[in-house]
């Protein structure tokens, strides 16, 4: 009589027993139910949006209660996500791109912006390669984790806002000039973003120009 008891609990047991897609939906509702907190800013658009740090603990919670496993790593030129339970898998990708060291423009002891003997503005690596890299991998992470679980966050330029200059400085503060030119000529943002690829990467005041530049010779 017990023998058949257990049988029937084991059988029980295998009926609630979730597939990986069955979880992953479960996973979306749940996190969408736990009052998450932006905690990263975007002053360029002004809008919030999720750090990694913000879901990745409460995620990595559910994930365990749904016996998911996760292995993030770079091949072939993508940065891959894949969730694994127990035979199942399923993979989520994006193109990686490895950009140059940001850089930033050097200051004296007092805070003032240097420039070279032509009178251009001096700027140097704003951390090790290393440091970028990881950097980098953090932000790819990030991003398929927000795709696979249906994350809502803020727009697809919240790392544009980068550049360093003060509004004091002499040089046009291009950022502004680009935010500016888009909006009296309709140009939506987003898709200046992903068609030159500015996902990802610091920018420079230069960046902003050349963005510029390239934006008035189209049109």
């Amino acid at each position: 009589m017990e023998k058949e008891k257990k049988v029937e609990e084991q059988t029980t047991k295998k009926t609630v027993q979730r597939n990986l897609n069955e979880s992953i939906i479960k996973i979306r509702v749940d996190l969408q139910n736990s009052k998450l907190k932006k905690s990263g800013e975007n002053k360029f658009a002004n809008f919030d949006y999720f750090e990694l740090s913000d879901f990745l603990p409460r995620l990595n919670e559910l994930m365990l209660q749904e016996e998911i496993n996760d292995r993030f790593y770079i091949k072939d030129g993508n940065a891959i996500l894949e969730l694994i339970k127990g035979e199942e898998k399923q993979e989520y990708t994006i193109p990686f791109v490895i950009f140059d060291t940001p850089l930033t423009y050097k200051k004296d002891k007092s805070g003032n912006y240097l420039k070279d003997k032509n009178g251009e503005y001096i700027q140097v690596p704003s951390m090790q390669d290393i440091q970028y890299l990881g950097a980098l991998n953090t932000y790819y992470k990030r991003y398929l984790y927000l795709n696979a679980f249906g994350i809502t966050d803020g727009e697809i330029i919240d790392s544009m806002d980068n550049n360093e200059l003060k509004k004091d400085s002499k040089e046009p503060n291009y950022r502004n000039e680009l935010i500016k030119y888009c909006k009296e000529n309709n140009i939506n943002m987003n898709e200046v973003a992903k068609d030159y690829e500015l996902v990802g990467k610091k920018l420079t005041n230069d960046d902003y120009y050349d963005v510029l530049f390239d934006l008035k010779g189209e049109n």
